[in-house]
């Protein structure tokens, strides 16, 4: 019997039956074309997650307007003309029994300008304190014209033979900027009371369904909380999720959350399953009349399996785990749970999205590249593969490369596997990141990589290995830059500090205010040091994208540790430092975080021994996982 047999069990939404209770929600990714078509990407990108044994896919968000879209390339579902690949996309999630629902969407006053070029608009003219751009208020009409175009979006969507429809009610999008007091300030019809601001969205619903018929499945995503002051609460998601119940919406999918709560991911809070006491409060006021969906941070089986049991939630939406790995669903049916891909909740994956980008993860190189590799293809040549490096980048190199039939050794000079990110596990709020180092060590064992730790791979060795390909993922070091004083017995790099390495002092100074530095800080003040931490540049955290770094910035605002920015650090001397603007004294200890050079002197001997090598991650050049992970996918999957 499946230890995660409530999870696998089948359920109903209305006439519709899944055969498990695993949900992909709507996730936006930047894969359709700029006019909301649909585009042979986006659909091997759902099928292969239909493929993977997910219960329901509900596609990302289909604007319903154009002057409600959010971003560049999102899905949409405006217009008769784009029913043709809508149907497409269906038909391809069917053929391998997942059932597929659409959300419709409007952004309302958090919709893109740069990617609209009309007006925003929404219940009052209040601007989202994220997008800042001021929105115009609504007509009564216009309202009215909205409300139509719910309901034909729905029309095309039942057309295109998608199973269910799901409106977008949190978030802060348009039905949730109606019910919220913080933005709706409207003194007629459609606000002022929680009657009035109910409105707007039971007219949507109420046209909606008379679109689609009595027996089409409506899912309506609520806004269990706001996270604002002053803004909706649980207890207003309770009154509001009877009001839904007895105006026919057949499921409830819990979130919560806004662009200025920051919120809506929740990749940097420490807990897991936000919304899944939110949830189980829900379920109990409706008195389980309609299943109830609980989506955020809910990566792993056994954590669904229990939120299920215990009858906090019906449904599960896993969203970023299915990004990570699209098999999800077929490895907990299976009995695979350790072959998992478990979703690190870096939330790079956001981060891309709001910077305009297609959405890609941070170590599944094959997320949205489902057309360009097929890993159920063995390699026509069985090749003697050499890897030198056992940090992500390495390690998928060989756990890549073995599965697809070749013999694979891997060299790491250190005791242990992982390579840089075992230091960037170590901050606070980062543990979550050894899941890469633990799914990649899984794997190399089980297609049976030789790892050989403790070995620095030198030149002779590897020419004695008679090797066809060496591919060289040595890493990076850090850099010691030319300052003076710099050798002192006081002086550490970051790396010594988070491997725990040196013994700190009680007040440091950190040099470098990127991510590395900065998160040596918060690891420090966590251990009650006293930090200070000083930047060459005008702003901390100037490698991370704006969605990291915000959340980043609001962990180090709530720490007691000093930022120093625009300040050189000219010189050390003993238990002082002197900047550009100040020299700062009585000093512990000082930690270097000023970024890291390629450690790739092997490469340049092999090449002069005319062994066929390739270099891959930070041995080009420091960058990020992704870069060594995907140039590992690449080197590995093209032998």
């Amino acid at each position: 019997m499946n230890k995660f047999r409530h999870y696998m069990a089948p359920i109903r939404i209305g006439s519709l039956e899944l055969r498990n209770r695993g949900v992909m929600p709507a996730m936006v990714t930047n894969y359709c074309n700029g006019n909301g078509s649909v585009t042979n990407r986006l659909i091997a990108y759902h099928e292969a997650r239909a493929k993977g044994g997910v219960g329901l896919i509900i596609v990302e968000a289909a604007y319903i307007d154009w002057a409600g879209k959010g971003f560049p390339n999102q899905i949409g579902i405006d217009s008769d003309a784009l029913i043709p690949g809508l149907k497409r996309l269906a038909e391809h999630v069917h053929r391998h029994g997942a059932k597929i629902a659409i959300q419709l969407h409007h952004a309302g006053r958090q919709a893109d300008l740069r990617v609209t070029g009309t007006d925003v608009v929404g219940p009052s003219a209040i601007p989202c304190p994220v997008i800042k751009a001021m929105p115009r208020e609504l007509t009564v009409d216009e309202i009215k014209e909205v409300v139509n175009k719910y309901a034909m979006a729905a029309e095309r969507a039942k057309k295109a033979g998608f199973d269910a429809v799901e409106l977008h009610g949190t978030h802060g999008y348009i039905l949730n900027q109606f019910l919220s007091p913080l933005s709706n300030h409207r003194t007629d019809e459609y606000g002022g009371s929680a009657e009035k601001r109910m409105k707007f969205p039971l007219e949507v619903i109420a046209a909606v369904r008379k679109c689609v018929g009595k027996d089409y499945p409506i899912i309506y995503r609520i806004a269990s909380e706001e996270f604002l002051p002053g803004g909706l609460m649980l207890k207003d998601a309770v009154a509001f999720s009877k009001i839904l119940v007895e105006h026919g919406v057949d499921a409830l999918h819990i979130s919560g959350g806004t662009y200025a709560s920051d919120r809506s991911s929740s990749g940097s809070d420490d807990i897991l399953g936000v919304y899944v006491e939110n949830a189980s409060e829900i379920k109990e006021a409706i008195n389980n009349a309609i299943p109830v969906l609980v989506a955020n941070r809910i990566k792993t089986p056994k954590f669904a399996e229990e939120i299920i049991e215990s009858g906090k939630a019906d449904l599960i939406s896993a969203g970023r785990a299915v990004l990570c790995d699209a098999d999800y669903y077929n490895k907990i049916g299976e009995g695979r749970e350790d072959e998992i891909r478990t979703c690190l909740s870096c939330n790079h994956c956001t981060g891309e999205l709001v910077s305009g980008f297609p959405v890609s993860c941070l170590y599944n190189p094959m997320l949205g590249k489902e057309l360009d590799y097929d890993l159920g293809v063995r390699a026509r040549e069985k090749k003697k593969v050499l890897v030198v490096g056992g940090g992500p980048g390495g390690m998928e190199t060989a756990y890549i490369a073995a599965s697809r039939g070749h013999r694979v050794t891997l060299f790491e000079q250190n005791d242990y596997l992982g390579g840089n990110l075992i230091p960037a596990t170590k901050p606070p709020f980062k543990s979550e990141m050894m899941a890469a180092v633990e799914f990649l060590s899984h794997m190399l064992e089980k297609y049976h990589v030789q790892v050989k730790l403790r070995t620095k791979a030198g030149i002779d060795e590897l020419k004695s290995e008679d090797p066809d390909v060496v591919i060289v993922a040595s890493g990076s070091t850090p850099i010691l830059p030319k300052i003076p004083g710099v050798e002192k017995d006081f002086v550490f790099t970051a790396e010594d500090v988070l491997m725990n390495r040196k013994i700190v002092g009680q007040k440091v100074l950190v040099i470098g205010g990127g991510s590395v530095g900065v998160e040596t800080a918060e690891l420090l003040a966590s251990q009650n040091k006293e930090v200070s931490v000083v930047e060459m540049a005008d702003e901390i955290f100037a490698d991370l994208s704006p969605v990291l770094k915000a959340g980043m910035m609001g962990l180090v605002a709530q720490s007691k540790i000093q930022i120093m920015t625009g300040e050189k650090v000219l010189e050390i001397r003993d238990h002082a430092v002197v900047t550009n603007k100040q020299t700062l004294v009585n000093i512990d200890s000082v930690i270097l975080a000023m970024g890291y050079r390629p450690n790739n002197e092997l490469a340049q001997q092999l090449q002069e021994a005319n062994i066929n090598c390739q270099v891959i991650g930070d041995a080009v050049k420091p960058r990020k996982i992704v870069q060594a992970v995907t140039e590992g996918f690449e080197a590995a999957y093209n032998l």
